[in-house]
């Protein structure tokens, strides 16, 4: 990577490395959800992704996939990826997934983009930290309030919503992973691994968003590989 100044901000739109990397997993991405459209036409048409489901599936793939080098152009990529996720959520009758994009991961990403570009002290870059144990106790409890309240939320006011706690229980794991993410946190990747995704692979399977459902085995993948990478870069940070 190309050394940076600790005591400058980072620019927005990321440096040399960071536009190398995007481009490279942005080409990766759209040839992977190519290829899996291909199959599918030829030996599933029934299951074929649309447009919006196709576009969502790749620019989220592609975000993810850049999050992981804590590349800074995984925002605004992220931007777009929920915007088009959420509308496809809204078809499918996944309420609380489409409220949970447009409502929650739309606003949060441009204070994400900020907070990783000048959240550090004196607004410089943000490095990458740890919970305290208190505050991961402070996690776990809005994680489960958030769920109770989410799901009797959706039963009540959404006659179309699908398996309400369980999707409700998805939103609350993925509303605090996207907070401490935001907040380079390395537990952020914990929650992503199995309250997230592991739950939603399996919800997006029953519901047949099967494009969703291979996203997300992938993204489980990509969690697994950006815990490892956060942790040694919180350990640099206490060496």
């Amino acid at each position: 990577m190309t050394a940076h100044p600790p005591d400058a901000p980072a620019p927005w739109f990321g440096r040399p490395w960071e536009h190398k990397h995007a481009l490279v997993a942005g080409l990766g991405s759209f040839l992977a959800c190519g290829l899996y459209w291909a199959a599918t036409r030829h030996f599933a048409p029934g299951v074929t992704p649309g447009v919006v489901e196709f576009t969502g599936t790749a620019t989220s793939l592609w975000a993810v996939w850049i999050t992981q080098r804590r590349n800074v152009l995984a925002l605004p990529i992220g931007i777009i990826s929920v915007a088009l996720m959420g509308w496809f959520f809204l078809e499918i009758a996944l309420v609380g997934q489409a409220l949970l994009h447009w409502g929650y991961y739309l606003p949060v990403q441009f204070w994400a983009w900020h907070e990783w570009t000048r959240g550090g002290r004196g607004h410089t870059e943000l490095t990458v930290t740890r919970l305290t144990p208190r505050t991961r106790l402070l996690a776990l409890a809005a994680m489960i309030g958030f769920t109770v309240a989410f799901g009797w939320i959706l039963d009540a006011g959404w006659d179309r919503a699908l398996y309400t706690y369980w999707d409700a229980s998805i939103v609350a794991a993925s509303v605090v992973a996207m907070l401490l993410l935001s907040k380079k946190k390395v537990e952020s990747w914990w929650l992503w691994i199995l309250p997230v995704n592991v739950s939603a692979i399996a919800l997006y399977s029953v519901t047949g968003a099967y494009m969703f459902a291979a996203l997300y085995v992938l993204f489980l993948v990509m969690a697994f590989v950006g815990l490892a990478r956060w942790q040694r870069a919180a350990n640099e940070q206490v060496a």
